[in-house]
């Protein structure tokens, strides 16, 4: 049986992650999800994981819910609808905190809870004609689980026009609103992704590790006594523990 989704281990602690059905589209369900859940807890446990890069292959990184799933589930019950709910709102968290960067690179469409898996990762970069789109609302569906994420990546009020409205982001707007970090040629995105993933290799794990945890901390917290007290002792201990070369910060 085809895999839906490839694991990669590269050198360096580098592993890709990517999708494997475009002839869907990469469209996801329950196997999908549960295929991502299952990959990502394995490696949040893997101290030599130093990056993630999540992509998709063929024209799109996602083009949303597979039908087939979606008309599988037209007559599940509450529990069925719940186990699924349960296992996407999982996905979404592991990839934001998970302990290693994200680099997510996108083609094509990002559809659905795509989106919230785009806003869940610490890097992205996409092509000049990449769309993405809040579609649940085009069909009766609330983006209940992405919701949290799509208010930290594209801020209350963009999260609200787009989720309410359903109207597409190109990908011009998606960098303006910070949703992505970074727009490169078609031809050019994984020799772009590549530069940036070597550049990053180069840092420690406990350097990497540490800076995203710092800053999910700083970024969630209310900025009290409390907080600049964490942000010490850690600054403290990074300096501590690790052997850097460069300025401390």
């Amino acid at each position: 049986m085809k895999e839906t989704v490839l694991i990669e281990r590269r050198d360096a602690g580098l592993v890709r992650i990517i999708l494997n059905k475009p002839e869907t589209g990469n469209a996801y369900d329950d196997e999908l999800i549960c295929t991502l859940v299952t990959a990502l807890d394995d490696l949040a446990d893997d101290d030599s994981v130093r990056l993630v890069w999540l992509s998709g292959r063929g024209a799109h990184f996602c083009t949303g819910p597979d039908r087939a799933w979606l008309k599988r589930r037209q007559h599940a019950g509450r529990a069925e609808h719940q186990q699924d709910a349960e296992q996407l709102a999982r996905l979404l968290a592991t990839l934001y905190n998970f302990p290693a960067p994200v680099l997510l690179t996108v083609r094509g469409d990002v559809n659905a809870a795509a989106v919230g898996i785009a806003c869940c990762c610490d890097l992205v970069l996409a092509t000049e004609r990449t769309a993405f789109c809040i579609t649940e609302s085009l069909f009766g569906q609330v983006p209940a689980l992405s919701s949290p994420y799509l208010i930290k990546a594209l801020g209350e009020r963009a999260a609200k026009y787009y989720a309410l409205t359903g109207e597409s982001i190109d990908a011009y707007t998606a960098t303006r609103l910070g949703l992505v970090n970074r727009l490169v040629p078609a031809e050019e995105l994984d020799s772009v992704a590549e530069v940036l993933v070597n550049s990053m290799l180069n840092r420690s794990i406990e350097s990497l590790h540490t800076t995203k945890s710092v800053l999910h901390l700083a970024a969630n917290e209310v900025y009290d006594e409390s907080l600049l007290e964490s942000l010490i002792d850690c600054s403290i201990e990074v300096r501590n523990d690790l052997t850097l070369t460069g300025n401390a910060g």
